[in-house]
């Protein structure tokens, strides 16, 4: 299970943040400290996932490099892997 963590965080570092017009009225999701790892991601493994898969489909080679710093993602003991 590490492992799997430690990949998707590995992908999540390498992966760039893409930017959009983004026309929807939704209002973005508070950041963990220190990074741009939204702070559901560092609670809920589920959202840890979404977040991982959202960020490694995202194909844009000139977009800025995320900043993730020192933010843990969350895990779970119980939960079954899913692919990304």
């Amino acid at each position: 299970m590490k492992h799997i963590l430690i990949g998707t965080l590995a992908a999540a570092l390498l992966a760039a943040c893409g930017g959009g017009d983004g026309g929807g009225a939704q209002a973005p999701s508070p950041n963990a400290p220190g990074g741009e790892v939204p702070l559901t991601a560092t609670q809920d493994a589920a959202a840890a996932h979404a977040f991982v898969a959202s960020t490694a489909a995202t194909s844009s080679e000139t977009a800025e490099p995320l900043a993730v710093g020192p933010t843990p993602l969350a895990t779970s003991e119980t939960d079954e892997p899913k692919p990304l």
